[in-house]
C-alpha cells in the first residue's frame, strides 16, 4: 500500500475550519511544529489518516497574531501548542490545557523567537560582512576596469607619439616618466 504525504499553505483564518473538516473526515492531528524564518514563525500542522499525511503550513506568524487553539478538536496537540507559546512566543488563544508559559522551565521568555538579541547580532554581522565583500568586489571590478582603461590610454598615447615629431615625442615620454616616478615616490611615502 502506498503512503502519501502532501504540503499545503494555509491561511491563519482557515485553521479552525480546516481542522474541523479533517476531524469530520476521520483525520488525526499528529503534530504541530514551528520554524523561525525572516518573516516570522512558520507553523506546520500534520494530520494523518490511514496511509496519508497532510501537512498544512501557516507562514510568517508573529507575536502580534492570535492563533486559535485546536485542542478542543484534537486534545493531543496540547504539548505542541504550549511549546509554540513558551519557546516561540506565539499567542495561542483558547487552549484547553494551557500551561500559561510554564510548560518548560526556561531561563528566558520565548528563547526561539525570530530575533533574539544573539540572532539579531549574528544577522547584523553577516550583513556587514556581505556589504564589505560587495564593496571590495565593486572596488576590484572598478580597478580592473581602470587598468584596462589605463592600458588603452597608453596604447592611444603611443599611437599619437608615433605620429609626432620624434624630438617632441621624446620630450613627452620623458615628462610622462618623470610624472610616474614622482607619483611612485609619493605613494611610497604614504
Amino acid at each position: 500500500m502506498k503512503y502519501t504525504k502532501t504540503f499545503q499553505d494555509l491561511q491563519l483564518d482557515n485553521l479552525v475550519s480546516t481542522a474541523e473538516r479533517l476531524k469530520r473526515e476521520g483525520w488525526r492531528c499528529v503534530q504541530m511544529l514551528c520554524n523561525n524564518t525572516e518573516n516570522g514563525v512558520d507553523m506546520t500542522y500534520s494530520f494523518a489518516n490511514d496511509n496519508a499525511l497532510a501537512n498544512y503550513q501557516i507562514r510568517g506568524v508573529t507575536a502580534d497574531d492570535a492563533v486559535p487553539s485546536i485542542q478542543n478538536l484534537f486534545l493531543g496537540i496540547f504539548p505542541f501548542e504550549n511549546e509554540a507559546a513558551d519557546l516561540f512566543g506565539i499567542n495561542i488563544e483558547g487552549m484547553v490545557l494551557d500551561f500559561a508559559g510554564q510548560f518548560y522551565a526556561i531561563a528566558e521568555k520565548a528563547p526561539m523567537t525570530i530575533l533574539t538579541p544573539e540572532a539579531k547580532e549574528r544577522q547584523e554581522k553577516e550583513a556587514k560582512k556581505a556589504a564589505a565583500a560587495a564593496a571590495k568586489a565593486a572596488k576590484d571590478a572598478e580597478a580592473a576596469k581602470g587598468d584596462v582603461k589605463g592600458e588603452k590610454a597608453e596604447v592611444d598615447l603611443e599611437a599619437k607619439l608615433a605620429n609626432m615629431d620624434p624630438e617632441k615625442a621624446a620630450k613627452v615620454r620623458a615628462a610622462m616618466e618623470a610624472k610616474q616616478k614622482k607619483e611612485a615616490e609619493k605613494g611610497g611615502d604614504a
